[in-house]
């Protein structure tokens, strides 16, 4: 992918956007290392033979800076910055939190050791925690020469609309179909159809699902979602606490699917159980579809904070039953 020309050369800050799985991350990481060569080709790739091509590989290069989420611990000690103390009994989520950009200090204020660009990626962006979004937003008022930063976002709506204003956004859209498929195929994937509706049409997200366990675990919890003598009970017990983040996952674009033909639309996610979908979708409230999809999105949000899985899975198994109990005539 070749670079939308920016309005003047090289743009100091770069926003990479879009869906999780399209290929933003390898982009960005092509795009840092191709920066940074020493012999860039005419579209700015990386030659992959020079020293700073084989330091940017070995994950040493000293003119390059990857800020990434902190652990959970770090996390939280800045959770409340601004207000004292976190609240009592919670725990931030992962986040890019104002000590990893204040760290960058240092690294800006010297020279290029090779003599060349100082590159900065950020990724997922939209992790950085409001005071670290401010503490970047000073340095990406007065950029230095020869510094680049690159910011990568799934979500680039949840950014800080002063950090947004000062990039140059550059959109990575879900590519068409047959050519995901075609890819896909050239990388063996198995159930390349499948893996790619489940992964929302993004190709890299769909050969991140190329897995045995998953193929199996999907079959089997969507048999049980399709069964029409299913209990919650049998839902709840077959899956184990630390299988409520695919639950959720699972289970959302299960329900998206009937709500989409329950509204007249088609199957998105699971095409191979669109017989047992369009006959829950006959017979299922529009209502309590979409206030079990809000539950879901709930739930999915708290993954990363403490909660009882056991007791969510028993909610959520729960509630999908009654949501696709038979409709009165």
């Amino acid at each position: 992918m070749a670079l939308p020309r920016p309005p003047q050369g090289l743009p100091s800050t770069m926003l990479l956007a879009g869906p999780a799985g399209v290929g933003k991350r390898r982009f960005a990481r092509s795009l840092a290392q191709g920066l940074l060569c020493a012999n860039p080709g005419l579209h700015r790739e990386a030659c992959g033979d020079c020293s700073s091509c084989r330091l940017f590989v070995s994950v040493s290069h000293p003119d390059f800076r990857l800020i990434e989420p902190a652990s959970a611990d770090e996390a939280n000690e800045t959770a409340a910055e601004g207000t004292g103390n976190a609240p009592s009994g919670q725990r931030a989520s992962r986040a890019i939190v104002v000590a990893q950009v204040r760290d960058l200090g240092d690294f800006l204020a010297v020279t290029s050791h090779l003599g060349g660009h100082k590159v900065v990626l950020i990724q997922p962006a939209e992790r950085l925690h409001p005071s670290a979004a401010n503490a970047l937003l000073k340095t990406l008022e007065e950029p230095r020469p020869g510094t680049v930063f690159i910011l990568v976002s799934d979500r680039p709506q949840q950014l800080l609309p002063t950090v947004r204003s000062r990039c140059f956004r550059v959109d990575f859209p879900v590519p068409e179909a047959g050519n995901a498929l075609d890819w896909l195929k050239a990388n063996s994937v198995k159930e390349p159809e499948i893996a790619l509706a489940q992964a929302g049409f993004a190709p890299l997200a769909a050969l991140e699902l190329d897995q045995d366990e998953f193929r199996e675990r999907r079959r089997q919890l969507s048999d049980l979602l399709a069964a029409q003598n299913g209990t919650a009970s049998d839902l709840a017990a077959t899956v184990a606490a630390e299988e409520l983040p695919l639950l959720c996952s699972l289970l959302y674009r299960w329900c998206y699917d009937v709500l989409s033909l329950r509204l007249g639309g088609r199957v998105r996610y699971n095409p191979d159980y669109a017989k047992s979908l369009h006959r829950i979708a006959d017979n299922t409230e529009v209502l309590r579809l979409q206030g079990l999809l809000r539950d879901l999105v709930s739930a999915s949000r708290a993954l990363e904070h403490p909660l009882n899985a056991r007791l969510v899975i028993e909610q959520l198994a729960i509630r999908y039953t009654r949501t696709i109990a038979r409709r009165e005539s």
